[in-house]
């Protein structure tokens, strides 16, 4: 992929947002690192190439949550014109079912409520992360026609949960049935590639 997506991390503890950042590398997307809330924002008001932001619930000062809606506001523009609020990945290891009155829980609550893209505990999975980064990245393709990034998340969201959602219900005329579809679009596709 000629575009890599530039990730940043932020966490106040100096060796975890390290650690991230290398992980990040590893899986082949540029890392850049904040120490707060408020490094976070300012670094996005500077660089407007940054595609996602995987923070740590937990920093004094500006949680990760309090940093997301101030992201929000924050205006980022390109020769192309606005760009996008990057997408959220919150990193905690606050465990919900351990108690649901802790207020970290609550701030879990408030990041889904509020459109995090995923929510990761801690110790990270690596497998998981690479395939969330993977995807997030399929937006950074510019269509050639309009500057828009094309959305490709969120149907292959969609697709790996319908497929974990036929195999969970170990339904096997589901699974063929839709297996069917996906090659027929696999076909359109690969036609598609041919022809250009």
């Amino acid at each position: 992929m000629g575009l890599s997506m530039k990730v940043l991390i932020v966490d106040d503890i100096g060796y975890s947002c390290h650690y991230y950042a290398r992980l990040v590398e590893k899986i082949g997307f540029i890392a850049i690192t904040a120490s707060s809330g408020y490094e976070a924002i300012k670094l996005l008001r500077t660089d407007n190439e940054i595609s996602v932001v995987l923070t740590d619930l937990i920093m004094s000062g500006m949680d990760g949550v309090d940093l997301y809606q101030q992201a929000q506001q924050v205006e980022r523009y390109s020769d192309s014109g606005a760009v996008a609020a990057p997408k959220f990945i919150l990193m905690t290891a606050v465990r919900p079912d351990k108690n649901p009155e802790d207020k970290n829980f609550q701030r879990i609550k408030l990041a889904k409520e509020l459109g995090f893209s995923k929510i990761m505990f801690k110790p990270l999975d690596q497998s998981k992360l690479k395939q969330e980064l993977n995807d997030m990245s399929l937006n950074v393709f510019r269509s050639t026609q309009r500057e828009t990034p094309l959305d490709l998340y969120s149907p292959t969201q969609k697709v790996r949960q319908s497929v974990r959602e036929i195999v969970e219900a170990d339904n096997k005329e589901a699974a063929s049935e839709f297996l069917k579809i996906l090659l027929e679009e696999i076909a359109n596709l690969k036609k598609y590639l041919k022809t250009s």
